[in-house]
């Protein structure tokens, strides 16, 4: 009993810790050695085609699953693992407070709401249903525009992934099976999803001003796509349940009929 106790408070004491460490390093790297000014907002609404928001609200939802499957797995009450959820929103509002007191940047209210509706996306239906009936997920493709603009939009793999919108995909999946009465006794498989997703390209620039002034015009992709809902295949393996969880936040590739603002319908054989 003790030591199930210990490894309760332990873990979130472990988690803290490193969050904090990892916030000096990112403060001590990224902003210390810029002339601070008074704190302010920045709008960045219009950049990028809104792809760096659906970032936010990707990390935040991600965050607060981790977060909420944690500490029902340390055995909290239901009541505090829901609020915990809410962690992406405030683990992720240290990041605009550096912001707001950068002279480079600024504190941006779209990502404050982008990071507040990726909780709320978990935390209501968690509520709700009890169960995530709507995931988002993510998915990238390499572009050739991060060569072009390295700096901005990555040198390597990991950091194009993190950088390059033009290769970035939101979606938002469900089974249709989850949200049949258990009376209607449906053969739908409730690992078969449906995903639309979300992405643009044609951006080597936030501003769509730079974008046309360097001969460069974006345009958004819209999807419509089958996927696997891995958290509704039930196995008793730990290490195959683990490795679901992480599954269940990345768009597996299948065909797609998608819709592009300028080029029109198309279908594409594997959507990333």
């Amino acid at each position: 009993m003790q030591v199930r106790e210990t490894k309760k408070w332990l873990i979130p004491t472990i988690a803290a810790t490193t969050y904090i460490g990892g916030m000096t390093f990112l403060y001590q790297s990224w902003y210390k050695n810029e002339n601070q000014t008074s704190f302010h907002f920045f709008n960045d609404n219009k950049q990028w085609n809104q792809l760096d928001k659906f970032g936010h609200t990707y990390t935040s939802y991600q965050l607060g699953k981790l977060s909420y499957y944690s500490f029902k797995k340390l055995n909290y009450s239901e009541k505090t693992a829901l609020w915990s959820s809410m962690a992406g929103f405030w683990l992720m509002l240290p990041i605009e407070v550096f912001d707001g007191f950068s002279p480079t940047y600024g504190a941006s209210y779209g990502d404050l709401i982008a990071n507040g509706a990726g909780s709320l996306l978990f935390l209501s239906q968690q509520i709700a249903f009890k169960e995530q009936r709507i995931q988002m997920k993510f998915s990238f493709f390499p572009t050739s525009y991060s060569d072009l603009r390295p700096n901005t939009l990555g040198e390597n793999l990991p950091t194009k992934i993190l950088k390059d919108y033009n290769g970035q995909t939101y979606w938002f999946s469900s089974s249709p099976a989850l949200w049949l009465n258990k009376a209607s006794k449906t053969k739908f498989p409730k690992w078969l999803a449906f995903s639309i997703g979300y992405g643009a390209n044609g951006m080597l620039y936030g501003s769509e001003n730079q974008n046309n002034e360097n001969g460069y015009q974006s345009s958004r992709d819209f999807y419509m796509s089958l996927d696997i809902n891995w958290s509704q295949i039930k196995t008793k393996r730990k290490g195959l349940q683990l490795l679901f969880g992480v599954l269940d936040g990345i768009k597996i590739p299948f065909p797609a009929f998608y819709y592009n603002t300028k080029k029109g319908f198309d279908i594409s054989l594997l959507a990333f």
